[in-house]
């Protein structure tokens, strides 16, 4: 049952191989109308051949011949994706005049014009494709015609009122379901259409949220243009490095660097936003964080700090690091410091000003698994947490200064 449904399904991609998204839709679509009208066109045959075998056997033959000339038309979409359905349109035109012209406009059948039209607009661009407009106007006109100017009764075959009134509603019914089938995939096209833009922007929405904080990024989808930049009195800046990672990473496949990085950063992350902080960037194996902004916090420094132990904590329970267990330097200073969205084109929210400089070069100068902080930043936390004196240390910029040991909570 599974292999006869996928047999009819690729029915419907004959011809349709190597062009793009929207052409091969087109496609697929006028193939699933052109076997319709084939199956339509035998239903008929059959059902004027119990009418009279003998009297309907001109129409009859041509309706088999024509469901045949239908089924064609897949393959000349091979040749060209517009090929196939100038194909189909001018048998269809021929052949639905004709059995006006049989059958007369009582019977019905000219209202397939109306459906064919319809069918068009679906399927083409209208604004931009000429076989849509062609066909929409030329199927209109002979509506029309046969509606207001063409002979209602049969012009070369008599038909018994019995036959009339059957053909007459089963082509009206047929119409109408032909409409129906057609405004119903028009909807479901628009459906499917707003659920992708939907997910694409839900999809934006959560990778501008994952790229700057909440309220810089409604300022920037808000305006743009505008230069966002904001000065904050206090905020607590953090700098965290992994320990020879670079020499130990050189060697290594990209996607294991990577993979790796992924994972402890994802950690750093899921604490960052448990704390309340904010996370500015990454470069290479460095991680950046904030607190203090771009909200202002009064326990902005507290929070950082204990990130910091934390982050210490996570490192220990990481898998070797490409034979060495995973170690980090972390430096914490807090003080004023700028923020703003840098770019246009890949706009990114950073910091800047001596807090960070200072934060970033205490880092650089740490020691393995310990957390360095300067003694204005040790005082905002002495009350909550315990201190050790590493003694001044040289930065470059500042000269001498004290540097302390976070050691952990009281």
């Amino acid at each position: 049952m599974e292999k006869l449904k996928a047999r009819f399904f690729k029915w419907f991609e004959i011809g349709t191989e190597g062009y793009d998204i929207g052409t091969r839709r087109r496609l697929i679509v006028t193939n699933v109308l052109i076997t319709v009208i084939a199956v339509l066109s035998v239903i008929y045959a059959i059902i004027f051949f119990l009418f009279d075998p003998i009297a309907y056997i001109v129409p009859v033959m041509m309706m088999f011949t024509v469901a045949g000339l239908f089924l064609f038309t897949p393959f000349f979409h091979k040749l060209n994706s517009y090929v196939g359905s100038i194909y189909n349109l001018s048998i269809w035109l021929i052949y639905g005049m004709t059995l006006v012209y049989f059958f007369g406009s009582d019977s019905g059948i000219h209202y397939f014009f109306l459906g064919g039209a319809t069918g068009a607009i679906l399927i083409y661009n209208v604004s931009a494709n000429p076989i849509s407009i062609f066909s929409i106007i030329v199927q209109t006109s002979i509506f029309l015609s046969a509606e207001f100017f063409w002979p209602q009764s049969a012009h070369w075959l008599e038909l018994p009122q019995l036959h009339q009134s059957i053909l007459a509603f089963v082509n009206i019914v047929s119409v109408l379901m032909l409409q129906f089938c057609l405004v119903s995939y028009a909807f479901y096209q628009a459906n499917t259409a707003e659920a992708l833009l939907e997910k694409e922007y839900q999809y934006s929405e959560q990778l501008l949220a994952n790229m700057m904080p909440t309220s810089i990024a409604a300022q920037l989808k808000r305006d743009p243009e505008k230069t966002i930049a904001d000065g904050h009195e206090q905020a607590t800046i953090l700098f965290a490095d992994i320990v020879g990672f670079t020499e130990r990473a050189s060697n290594q496949p990209p996607e294991k660097v990577v993979a790796f990085l992924n994972a402890l950063f994802t950690k750093f992350d899921a604490l960052a936003t448990k704390h309340g902080l904010e996370k500015i960037k990454t470069l290479g194996d460095a991680f950046m964080v904030a607190g203090g902004m771009p909200s202002a916090q009064d326990d902005h420094c507290e929070r950082v700090a204990n990130m910091a132990l934390e982050m210490l904590e996570i490192a220990k329970t990481m898998p070797e690091n490409f034979g060495k267990k995973v170690q980090l330097r972390i430096g914490i200073h807090s003080g004023p410091v700028v923020a703003g969205v840098i770019g246009t084109k890949k706009p990114f929210y950073d910091v800047w000003g001596d807090t960070v400089n200072l934060a970033a070069r205490l880092e650089t100068n740490g020691h393995i698994n310990r957390i360095q902080v300067t003694t204005s930043t040790k005082e905002l936390l002495e009350s909550a947490f315990d201190f050790e004196l590493r003694g001044q240390v040289e930065i470059k910029g500042k000269g001498n200064i004290d540097v302390w040991y976070l050691v952990g909570r009281k």
